[in-house]
């Protein structure tokens, strides 16, 4: 008996015949096989280049000039900044005075509850609202990009993958000093205020996100501006965003604020909800150091 003879590997026109690729198989095979259509036989359009940081968000200690560096940073990069307009905006919507908002700006909801709910009870409502709105107003801010957000938590918000954050720091003695020159207080004074608003500021990150302020993986950048000087810290900062900018991918323009509408400056999305409210009180002056700008 003679032996088995193996399959020819060769057609009839005496090719070698091969399993082919994927794109050579019968579209109906494909679709059962991985429930396919056509579409995905297409070649692939090219990756749309995208800026690595989309935002900036500072978390900041008192007194070590975050608010600041902010300002300079968005001079530098042509990017809004958002600070105290925060707390007008929510105020606008809330339709209450903007030092209302003030007071609860940055306060963990279970202080609130233990300062003032035993005094009026109807403090706790306006609490709630300005976390809803807070959160609402960050979330518009992030998708409309090319924004500094400082404090509130923001950077533990916006995704961390399109978001540089940062942590603004001093020594006390520094911080202590600054405050004590823009208050108009003694630097003692001054020291306990900054102490006393960084455990307000760590409290309300530790409720609201789980997060530390103080635990530098929790940011991109931790930058002392007692030892390396605004002027460094912001180019920093704007060479961090350049970089991570694809080549001959342009910077957007700010949008230019339309006169007669105080809440232009906010992205389409966070204005769409005050079109018929009346117009909100221009924000303080953000680089004051007597509110929780710093």
């Amino acid at each position: 008996m003679g032996a088995l003879q193996a399959p020819s590997a060769s057609g009839a026109e005496g090719q070698e015949s091969s399993p082919g690729t994927p794109e050579s198989w019968p579209h109906s095979f494909m679709r059962w096989l991985f429930g396919l259509g056509e579409e995905h036989l297409q070649p692939a359009s090219p990756p749309v280049p995208v800026a690595r940081f989309q935002n900036i968000c500072i978390c900041r200690e008192a007194g070590a000039g975050g608010s600041l560096l902010a300002r300079m940073v968005g001079d530098k990069l042509g990017w809004k900044v958002y600070d105290e307009e925060l707390i007008a905006a929510i105020a606008h919507r809330m339709e209450v005075p903007i030092d209302d908002v003030r007071a609860l700006d940055e306060q963990a909801p279970s202080m609130v509850q233990d300062w003032l709910l035993p005094l009026r009870e109807e403090y706790y409502a306006p609490q709630e609202a300005y976390l809803d709105h807070l959160a609402k107003l960050i979330e518009a801010i992030g998708r409309a990009g090319e924004s500094i957000l400082v404090g509130r938590g923001a950077g533990f918000m916006l995704p961390r993958e399109t978001t540089l954050s940062l942590r603004v720091i001093a020594p006390i003695k520094v911080r202590a000093q600054r405050l004590a020159e823009r208050m108009g207080v003694s630097v003692r004074t001054a020291r306990g205020a900054a102490r006393d608003l960084d455990r307000r500021r760590a409290q309300f990150n530790r409720t609201m996100h789980r997060a530390d302020p103080n635990d530098p993986h929790n940011f991109d950048m931790v930058l002392d501006t007692a030892s390396l000087g605004l002027e460094i810290a912001v180019e920093l900062v704007v060479r961090a965003v350049e970089v991570g900018r694809p080549a001959g991918l342009p910077a957007k323009p700010a949008p230019r604020p339309r006169p007669d509408s105080p809440t232009s400056s906010f992205p389409e999305s966070a204005n769409s909800l005050d079109a018929n409210r009346a117009p909100m009180a221009a924000p303080d002056d953000p680089t004051s150091l007597g509110t929780t700008s710093e």
